[in-house]
């Protein structure tokens, strides 16, 4: 019998089995992230945190009101709201409300995954910022030591095997989150060509 589309090996741990199928989403958000925003200049990186803040902040209300409180990635916007002032910027109007429909077993799960993994590229990005920017710019979203230790404490849950249910379901939302924020850059991006 074939697996379903979500269902992971029999081999599989939770964890390779939403970075497999989410690889292609994963790949395209990160292109399209750096061709909205970057952060080769201080307006680029402004642009990034913009970006950002404006798509985490319907993520975060989300994961608020439908996931268990240990889902619930540390609140970044408050920290991108601060860079943000420190660079001079006001706080972007969020994105449009998300929601993946009638909220089922493994979606909080999956939406916490895309979260709290991307501490772990923005250890990368605040490497290049740093240099960029000389160190002057303010990075208390990209160095937040707090996600990175929700990370740590969610491996041990998405490192096991799970049932095909909530494989599934935490694809499905893993898949929605980057959609959402592919969708917040590529509006960027056509605002700006537009500009």
């Amino acid at each position: 019998m074939a697996r379903g589309k979500h269902q992971p090996a029999s081999d599989d741990d939770l964890r390779s089995h939403l970075r497999a199928s989410t690889m292609a989403a994963h790949d395209l958000l990160d292109h399209a992230m750096q061709a909205a925003s970057g952060w080769q200049s201080r307006e680029d990186y402004t642009r990034f945190l913009e970006l950002q803040h404006a798509a985490r902040a319907p993520l975060e209300d989300w994961l608020d009101a439908h996931a268990p409180e240990a889902l619930r990635p540390p609140r970044q916007t408050p920290l991108i709201a601060r860079d943000l002032a420190e660079l001079g910027r006001p706080v972007p109007a969020p994105a449009p409300l998300f929601t993946i429909g009638r909220t089922g077993t493994g979606h909080a799960l999956g939406a916490a995954w895309v979260l709290a993994g991307s501490a772990l590229g923005n250890r990368s990005i605040a490497k290049q910022v740093s240099r960029i920017g000389g160190g002057a710019w303010p990075m208390a979203f990209l160095g937040d030591a707090a996600m990175l230790g929700f990370w740590q404490a969610l491996r041990s849950r998405i490192e096991q095997h799970a049932r095909p249910s909530e494989a599934g379901g935490a694809t499905d939302a893993a898949t929605a989150v980057f959609a959402h924020f592919l969708a917040v850059a590529e509006n960027a991006q056509a605002a700006e060509a537009m500009s």
